[in-house]
């Protein structure tokens, strides 16, 4: 849970609010991290007028939350990334933390999320947004959060459940016209749909994603021959 109060002063106070206006724009590197990763497992949400992102991790990627977190800290009003516990299994579930709500998050915010008929907003992939968004580093840290090798340790699967039909071929387009893959859509489990990388674009992948991946991640690079 976040304390309400920190340093002595409530989060909410004009210490804070004044905090959050020195904090310095998102760099390059920073925005298309936070690309890669709204495209998958992080979600954001809007206070007022401004928005924040919250990455969260299976227990397994420790290393890869505290690395996010390296990147990301200093929006933050925590030291470290926080743990979710499970208290059937007695052990940690996840690792996750939260950016607080600032103007740098908010122009993702209106690029990933639209608004429903039922008021609420949804994550939603839109004509050209993975095409003028999507760089190798994006592409890299989108694996890193929910890719997956295939038996052959060549072909791989990102993870993208969480979309529409529409939206998996929207992205598998985009991401062929812009990098020259040759990916395709495929339905899991019945009712969802996945894009999957064929083993000819493994050299390409590799190529592409393996400068920005940590060491803990290289376990999701495509095989090469060396």
């Amino acid at each position: 849970m976040i304390k309400n109060r920190r340093h002595g002063y409530h989060l909410n106070s004009s210490y804070w609010q004044n905090y959050k206006k020195t904090v310095p724009d998102l760099s390059d590197t920073q925005f298309q991290i936070a690309v890669g990763m709204i495209c998958e497992d992080a979600t954001m949400r809007r206070v007022s007028k401004e928005a924040f992102i919250k990455f969260e991790q299976g227990y397994k990627q420790k290393d890869f939350v505290f690395h996010l977190f390296d990147n990301f800290g200093g929006y933050t009003f925590v030291d470290s990334p926080k743990t979710r516990f499970d208290d059937k299994k007695k052990k940690i579930k996840s690792y996750w933390f939260r950016t607080f709500s600032h103007k740098n998050f908010t122009p993702l915010f209106e690029s990933f999320y639209k608004l429903r008929l039922d008021g609420k907003y949804r994550k939603t992939i839109t004509p050209n947004l993975v095409f003028d968004l999507v760089t190798p580093r994006s592409l890299a840290y989108w694996i890193m959060s929910d890719g997956s090798l295939q038996n052959d340790s060549k072909s791989m699967i990102l993870h993208t459940q969480s979309f529409t039909e529409k939206e998996n071929y929207i992205v598998s387009d985009e991401l062929n016209r812009k990098f020259g893959f040759h990916s395709v859509v495929k339905t899991h489990k019945t009712n969802y749909f996945v894009v999957f990388f064929p083993a000819q674009d493994a050299q390409l992948l590799f190529d592409l994603i393996q400068p920005f991946m940590i060491p803990s991640m290289w376990y999701k690079l495509p095989k090469m021959k060396s």
